[in-house]
């Protein structure tokens, strides 16, 4: 196990669960009613970066559907405007987890349901969760993936309710036929046509590899140049609903509660040999050569053509909009933790590309899940690297792991920082991978 592992084994018993519910019963005095189970509150669906004017017919169609349902009293817009309006609670800018279970304390109901609906490439992504008012935990959380017209988001709603309700819902059929080798890579970006996965064009480069900003371990000094040739990455990291496609029972799990495993969200508890052979699996599927990328083009491709700390510049502050990482949103959950002084909205993973791409077009190469590199670690390696193409030593114990998690405290997530795992190990907070093409 290595270090940073190690340390957030040994923080996460001292980790103590502060329940939304309990610390804001604790320092708000607006009368509550008597919380009952039957009685749910539906909130708005958030947008991001899509429509705003979507959130009010998704909403609706959640509440239609949960009232079809015959599960719950639901408590209609009209009253619930009402009885927050008269005590003055502000519901603009409410979309944490604690917010909302104020609110629903003030409305007497035991459920509530938030969303949000996004949209990445050309598919909607829509969440929704169950918190239970009384503990501030969220019970259940269903997803589903719409590559459609905006008109077809509201059957898509239905289906998130149902699959939140634990009926059954019938799952799009793939076919178990291989795919017909698709074209060369082209100029730009590319799509895999069994996982739809999309890829980038990076252009090679020299870059000064290592701690270029000076607060870094000694095992990423000296500072090298180091030259890539031209290579395609994938733009975000790799699904749960990708991996399952190779894997259909993986399970990412949840974190104490807090779930890992939503379609969208990126794949975690891989090893490197799992990574390799789902690499393997699409190659042999597509006729193209995926792989894992080597320790000098992550850190090429993570860092964007910056110098800096990061590809956001050196403000490790600034973080919360370019990478999900240990930030105040963590810390409302689990208070002993050293965070980030800024807030990125997610308790565990965040869905892939929910915050701003670097200057290549590549989402979450800092934070969000700790990510597999083909290399072996070589602690002294930065020695007698070559310059061109650097492949890490030929033989070892290890693996590299590069650009920390959602767990990541300031210290961890720099481009320059290097972490490690024996190949079997599965990180069950969050490891996982972007993989690589060769330019054709």
């Amino acid at each position: 196990m290595n270090r940073v592992f190690m340390l957030h084994r040994a923080l996460s018993v001292l980790f103590v669960l502060i329940f939304a519910a309990s610390a804001f019963a604790a320092e708000r005095q607006k009368p509550k009613q008597k919380l009952m189970d039957n009685y749910i509150a539906v909130f708005d669906v958030e947008t991001i970066d899509v429509d705003k004017k979507l959130s009010r017919p998704l909403t609706e169609s959640i509440r239609r559907e949960l009232v079809m349902s015959g599960k719950y009293d639901v408590v209609d817009r009209g009253n619930m405007n009402k009885i927050l309006g008269e005590q003055k609670f502000q519901m603009s800018g409410c979309v944490s987890g604690q917010c909302i279970v104020e609110a629903g304390q003030l409305l007497g109901a035991g459920k509530i349901i938030s969303g949000s609906v996004s949209m990445i490439g050309k598919t909607y992504y829509l969440t929704l969760s169950l918190i239970s008012v009384e503990t501030g935990k969220i019970e259940n959380v269903s997803e589903d993936e719409c590559k459609c017209a905006v008109d077809d988001l509201l059957k898509s709603s239905k289906r998130l309710v149902k699959k939140l309700l634990g009926e059954s819902v019938p799952e799009q059929q793939t076919t178990g036929t291989a795919t017909t080798p698709s074209a060369p890579f082209s100029k730009g970006e590319y799509k895999d046509p069994t996982t739809g996965m999309e890829f980038v064009s990076v252009k090679g480069g020299c870059y000064q590899m290592g701690d270029t900003f000076g607060d870094g371990d000694s095992d990423e000094k000296p500072v090298h140049e180091v030259c890539v040739d031209d290579f395609y990455m994938g733009k975000y990291e790799v699904t749960n609903a990708q991996y399952r496609q190779f894997k259909p029972s993986h399970d990412s799990k949840s974190y104490e509660g807090v779930s890992l495993n939503g379609d969208s969200q990126p794949v975690v508890e891989v090893s490197w040999n799992d990574a390799k052979e789902y690499a393997e699996w699409l190659s042999s599927r597509t006729g193209q050569r995926y792989r894992l990328p080597t320790e000098a083009e992550w850190e090429y491709a993570a860092r964007g053509g910056s110098s800096s700390r990061n590809y956001w510049g050196s403000s490790k502050d600034e973080a919360c909009r370019y990478a999900n990482v240990a930030d105040r949103t963590a810390k409302r959950k689990w208070s002993s933790w050293t965070t980030h002084e800024c807030e990125d909205g997610y308790e565990g993973t965040a869905p892939v590309g929910r915050f701003q791409p670097n200057s290549f077009g590549l989402y979450d190469m800092m934070g969000n899940v700790w990510e597999w590199t083909s290399d072996w670690y070589g602690k002294d390696y930065y020695s007698s690297s070559p310059r061109n193409n650097p492949t890490g030593p030929s033989s070892g114990e290890y693996r590299v792991l590069r650009g920390g998690s959602w767990i990541g405290i300031p210290q961890i997530v720099r481009a320059a920082l290097r972490s490690w795992g024996t190949p079997t190990l599965r990180i069950d907070n969050g490891g996982g991978f972007h993989l690589v093409a060769p330019a054709r």
